[in-house]
């Protein structure tokens, strides 16, 4: 591997396998962030042409990208704020051209491929008309019809990534057209997240990489009122003594589908809050030559799963992967 590439190698042994022929694929660059590595190949994943006879396939991944409220700041306190600041953000936009299909937008920070999952909760399609009238409810009213003047000033601070620098700056495009002025404030990660984990922000943006999908119990981490940092990772400050009795009735029930129905209602309540803005889930990619068996694609979107690759032929081999692109 170099350059954040895998490419053409000597045969690797493993019991009683061999990988050979061609399997190539990306690593991630410095900063960890799997997506931004799929630049680096020189495969365009997320078109239709593809070199040579290759198969493509993607799948879901638990990857959840979104936007951290202070919820102690006064502006951001107001509900109407943060569903503003939802209702005005283009997601599809942002999957569509910016990740270029190599994610779906975001429902909560339970993935859909949890049992636990609620599909019943407020969502934020794109409606810049109903942000401004959000926005026209909360005091915040244009000063100044189509000029210049902002109605509301915010601040985003971000890590340097480039992935995440990139999304932020379209999310700041949106926010300007119903009127929010938002400065992005970039900061190498050691700082950036030394001043999340003290509230030192307005909004922040971050990943969560596949934490609720083995125990929704990672709602009481993030959400409930008593996991402030250092105790957890309740960032923004969030209190709903409602969601904090539904965690803690779910934590201590006997039955999958008492569980089930308490953190579904958390999580119905946890999205009309908005503490956070859900934007993107990522989905996973693979790209191989026919002739590969033992491919798939793991939710996690790492490479553990290269252990069990063989090579078995030129032909076309039953276990690789054949979806649709």
């Amino acid at each position: 591997m170099s350059n954040g590439r895998f490419s053409r190698a000597p045969p690797i042994a493993r019991g009683r396998g061999r990988v050979s022929g061609r399997l190539q694929g990306c690593a991630p660059p410095a900063g960890g962030d799997r997506a931004a590595g799929i630049r680096y190949c020189g495969f365009p994943l997320c078109g239709r042409k593809i070199p040579g006879s290759f198969v493509i396939t993607r799948d879901p991944g638990l990857d959840f990208s979104y936007l951290g409220f202070n919820m102690r700041d006064p502006m951001l306190q107001d509900k109407r704020v943060r569903h503003a600041i939802g209702y005005a953000i283009n997601r599809d936009a942002i999957v569509t051209y910016l990740r270029r299909g190599l994610a779906r937008p975001a429902v909560g920070l339970v993935p859909p491929q949890a049992w636990a999952f609620e599909p019943d909760v407020r969502t934020f399609p794109y409606d810049p008309a109903r942000a401004k009238a959000l926005l026209d409810e909360a005091g915040y009213r244009d000063p100044d019809g189509d000029g210049p003047q902002p109605r509301l000033r915010l601040s985003l601070k971000i890590s340097t990534n480039e992935e995440t620098r990139l999304q932020s700056t379209v999310i700041q495009q949106d926010l300007r057209r119903v009127g929010i002025d938002l400065d992005l404030r970039s900061y190498e990660f050691a700082t950036f997240y030394a001043d999340v984990l003290k509230g030192d922000f307005q909004i922040f943006s971050l990943q969560w990489v596949g934490g609720a999908l083995a125990d929704p119990d990672i709602l009481r981490r993030v959400f409930h009122s008593a996991q402030v940092p250092p105790a957890g990772f309740n960032r923004g400050y969030y209190s709903n003594p409602a969601v904090d009795r539904l965690i803690d009735e779910a934590s201590a029930a006997l039955s999958e589908d008492e569980r089930r129905e308490k953190y579904g209602r958390a999580q119905q309540l946890i999205a009309e809050d908005a503490p956070y803005i859900p934007i993107w889930n990522r989905v996973n990619a693979i790209i191989a030559q026919p002739g590969f068996s033992g491919l798939h694609l793991p939710l996690t979107g790492d490479f553990q799963s290269l252990r069990d690759v063989r090579w078995v032929g030129a032909a076309t081999s039953p276990d690789v992967p054949t979806k649709p692109n």
